[in-house]
């Protein structure tokens, strides 16, 4: 266990790993999937975002991408093998997000991109 003597960078992406990996083993035993989030913090207080889903379970996130991806007549995943992983309604210009198949790495795309990425 460390002990802080003060936030910064630094020591924050310590406490992150070790929370994150507290939080992987009461996961496995709970079927959760639990990620620590976003920080904010001054000299003496954090404020940490940590979300928890069950697994296999459908978000409203999730609803959101089918429908918006149904409605526009998407698949969900191309040829080649790129995913879309969300839908933003509030980005007007990029609201797709996807996952690129080959090299893991998330990108956003306009709904022009995502038809002709991934058309039905």
């Amino acid at each position: 266990m460390t002990k802080y003597a003060k936030f910064d960078k630094s020591t924050l992406k310590a406490l992150r790993s070790e929370m994150q990996e507290v939080m992987n083993k009461y996961a496995v035993k709970a079927n959760l999937d639990i990620n620590v989030g976003n920080m904010r913090f001054s000299d003496a207080e954090v404020t940490i975002k940590v979300e928890a889903k069950i697994k296999g379970g459908v978000t409203r996130s999730d609803m959101m991408l089918e429908a918006m991806a149904k409605s526009a007549g998407l698949k969900m995943t191309n040829s080649n093998g790129d995913t879309l992983t969300g839908y933003n309604s509030r980005a007007k210009a990029y609201p797709y997000q996807y996952t690129c198949g080959t090299t893991g790495k998330r990108y956003k795309c306009s709904p022009t991109q995502a038809k002709m990425k991934f058309a039905s």
